[in-house]
């Protein structure tokens, strides 16, 4: 699994966002790309996602908090 690949996928899709818009990490996965990727694959592009937000490392992003479902929220913010 090329997880940094999958990680450059995510910004391109979170620059093709409106600002304020929240979204979950498989929000950014058109058709079927999520369900294709395995559990732990998701788990582990997830905390990989997490950690890159909270080191600025994805700008315009932040971390909002866990939905009902345990999944992880996040919001596209203007950047400074």
């Amino acid at each position: 699994m090329d997880y940094e690949q999958l990680l450059v996928l995510t910004q391109i899709k979170i620059s093709e966002l409106e600002i304020e818009t929240e979204f979950f990490l498989k929000d950014l996965f058109e058709g079927t790309e999520w369900k294709k990727l395995r559990t732990g694959e998701k788990l582990s592009l997830g905390r990989r996602f997490k950690n890159c937000v909270d080191l600025n490392k994805i700008p315009n992003v932040i971390y909002i908090g866990k939905a009902p479902n345990n999944s992880a929220k996040y919001k596209k913010v203007l950047g400074e």
